[in-house]
């Protein structure tokens, strides 16, 4: 009759040990989940700031073409031809160079962002396969004990691990095997 009781005690504690681990894998896939948004934000940021970025660029550049033409005005010259177009395009393929470096390190800056997303989602299928194996272990390591209790020839000793792996014979408990 006791062995009946011990025995619902331990499925009682397997079922909550299981609902435990399940538990822990539901909040750390939500916690996964709320990291992963977090990254999508930061990627929606970078590319905001590097578009606002390249908006005062484009204003600068319409601003210092404004002021050369109004130079070039002053001075009687026409902004189209000879040096006055050589300072235009100096301005221009200087726009255009950081424009390029920009875009460089956006995307540089994205494909860390993404990087980091994809070792997070390894990371979070890591620990919920290690919370499942360390469940089946639990399970396992209890299923003994069931045996023995259900009449079985009694309790037998595990023998402990020694170092050279294996396991040691009972009667040579604590002395490893040359």
């Amino acid at each position: 009759m006791i062995q009946f009781v011990l025995l619902a005690m331990q499925a009682a504690g397997m079922v909550i040990d299981w609902a435990t681990t399940q538990e822990q894998i539901r909040m750390g896939r939500m916690g996964a989940k709320m990291e992963q948004a977090g990254i999508a934000m930061n990627i929606e940021m970078t590319r905001a700031q590097a578009e606002d970025a390249s908006l005062q660029s484009m204003k600068q550049l319409r601003q210092t073409l404004g002021s050369q033409a109004a130079v070039q005005a002053a001075r009687g010259t026409k902004s189209g031809v000879g040096s006055a177009l050589s300072v235009t395009n100096e301005s221009m393929k200087a726009f255009s160079d950081d424009e390029r470096t920009r875009r460089m390190n956006l995307l540089a800056k994205e494909a860390e962002l993404k990087a980091g997303s994809v070792m997070s989602k390894l990371h979070q299928e890591q620990s919920e396969s290690q919370l499942g194996a360390a469940l089946r272990q639990r399970f396992f390591d209890k299923l003994p004990l069931a045996s023995a209790l259900s009449g079985g020839s009694g309790a037998t000793a595990k023998a402990p691990a020694y170092a050279g792996g294996g396991t040691v014979p009972a009667s040579n408990y604590g002395m490893t095997s040359v």
